[in-house]
């Protein structure tokens, strides 16, 4: 919101209660779960009949870069338009904000996020490919010849492919009780988790101070170009066009350094802060409803799982599941253990971490989990 300070200077405000709710709609719409009304319908539920969050004002909002401290600076003259960073304080980061922007867009993947809320039998709805022809199954009930329903998880009746909801969700829930390391351990092995990562991440350190090397002499590049305008060696045309390279590249190197910003201190937060949570996520999935239940299964599952008729499978697990699991395993004398019971097989993973920026935005997914 806008206000003036006492001496008549206007600045930007974060208002709390509305700030709160916006950015539980951005993690909503990243974390991909249900469509962009879906969400506005719950944001509208949270804001009890305020009118910032209108339908109109919700769809501007959550595409708007203010959030993120972003000022959009209109074409004058001869001059384009640019985004500058604001003074205001932001509520997302701008890294977060561009995620949110691909979903909606619909380039954050090559794939189908679920999109529905599935009835109470048939939890895994949306997140399931046929095994047979990679379609996506559907789930659906069959009333028997004595009123009773069935619930089955079912492609297209082309393909004819078919499971029994009740084996399916119990095959899940077996393989998710195995996959969490078991309470009691977390004193044992988050240090060395910590230490493991810290050690992979030195290179990230060394390229952080060399973009904020670059980013220091851009800025000192266009001081002395207002200088030379100033002196007046440097024309008008010229000076533009170096403010305008220069502010550009700053942009792409804020943006670069939102990646590694201080990741290892974020990282080791998150870790410490949601250990817990990871630990306890079957103990959540059996007692949610059903919204937490696919709240829990597309955090920890990023890619779609598959039913072979036995087990699932799936390319990718969340990479701090992944890590902390590996790791126990390891402590446990098992080193080989990196093969988990939900990963295809035929794919290579690496036991602790493919990279920082999958741990981070995996721990992000796994915080916003809402407390049951």
């Amino acid at each position: 919101m806008n206000k003036i300070t006492e001496d008549h200077k206007k600045y930007i405000a974060v208002k709390e209660v509305e700030a709160e709710i916006l950015i539980w709609a951005f993690d909503k719409i990243l974390e991909n779960s249900f469509n962009t009304n879906q969400i506005w319908k719950m944001v509208r539920e949270k804001a009890k009949g305020m009118s910032r969050f209108s339908k109109n004002n919700f769809w501007t909002a959550i595409r708007n870069p203010i959030y993120c401290g972003k000022i959009f600076i209109p074409a004058f003259k001869d001059e384009e338009a640019y985004f500058v960073k604001g003074l205001h304080e932001p509520i997302i980061s701008e890294l977060k904000f561009r995620e949110v922007q691909d979903v909606l867009d619909g380039r954050k993947r090559d794939f189908t996020k679920p999109k529905i809320v599935s009835m109470d039998n048939l939890p895994l709805r949306g997140f399931l490919k046929c095994p047979k022809c990679e379609r996506m199954l559907t789930g659906s009930a069959s009333k028997g010849k004595l009123g009773r329903y069935y619930y089955y998880y079912h492609c297209s009746s082309q393909c004819g492919v078919r499971f029994r909801a009740p084996e399916v969700n119990a095959a899940f829930e077996q393989q998710l009780s195995e996959l969490l390391p078991k309470p009691g351990m977390s004193e044992v092995f988050i240090e060395t988790v910590l230490e493991d990562f810290q050690s992979k991440t030195k290179k990230q350190n060394i390229e952080r101070k060399q973009l904020l090397k670059q980013v220091e002499d851009l800025n000192a590049r266009l001081q002395k170009a207002l200088i030379q305008k100033v002196d007046g060696t440097l024309d008008d045309d010229d000076y533009n066009f170096i403010k305008r390279d220069t502010y550009a590249k700053i942009e792409r190197l804020e943006f670069d350094l939102s990646h590694l910003s201080d990741q290892n201190a974020e990282i080791s937060r998150l870790l410490k802060s949601e250990l817990a949570k990871i630990i306890n996520l079957y103990k959540y999935y059996l007692e949610g409803d059903m919204e937490q239940k696919r709240q829990i299964i597309s955090s920890m599952f990023p890619e779609k799982l598959v039913f072979d008729g036995e087990k699932h499978r799936t390319p990718r697990i969340n990479s701090a599941v992944q890590l902390i699991y590996s790791k126990e395993r390891e402590i446990q004398g098992n080193k080989k253990g990196t093969n988990l019971s939900f990963l295809d097989l035929s794919q290579q993973v690496d036991p602790i971490v493919q990279s920082s920026n999958f741990l981070l935005n995996d721990l992000r997914k796994i915080a916003n989990i809402e407390k049951f």
